[in-house]
């Protein structure tokens, strides 16, 4: 059911009143029954899915592999310097300063940003939204 059907089943069942509906049924279409919750809520997700799919073709086209595995590097490269910048402040043996404990903040919500990017462009690419060069469709 598309999104100009589930709205034409609300006008039919009178829960949009607009200009357009006509104030007289036609005998030709019999009135279509309300949608279950699980109904809707399928009908939503469709909608959104369609949505995500035609927003990415506007922002993303078609995926190079160079482009994941360069977000991979930079994942792999931030992680490291977290870790090592938080063996050298353990290893000063001294409190951690103000300054070193906001440059922490700073590596692992970068990671945290990237790594849920990561998530979304993988859920992405498993559901076909997007297209990858030289990967096929299943």
């Amino acid at each position: 059911m598309s999104v100009i059907d589930f709205i034409a089943v609300r006008r039919r069942n009178g829960d949009v009143k607009t200009e357009s509906t006509p104030a007289v049924a036609t005998k030709t279409r019999a009135p279509a029954a309300p949608l279950t919750a699980s109904q809707f809520s399928r009908h939503i997700s469709h909608i959104i899915e369609d949505e995500m799919r035609r927003s990415l073709k506007r922002h993303v086209e078609v995926i190079d592999p160079r482009e994941m595995i360069d977000l991979a590097k930079m994942v792999a490269d931030l992680k490291a310097k977290y870790i090592g910048t938080t063996l050298a402040i353990a290893s000063n043996r001294q409190p951690i300063t103000d300054s070193e404990l906001e440059q922490l903040k700073t590596f692992r919500i970068k990671i945290q940003e990237l790594e849920a990017a990561h998530n979304e462009l993988n859920e992405a690419i498993a559901a076909q939204l997007v297209e990858v060069r030289g990967v096929i469709k299943e």
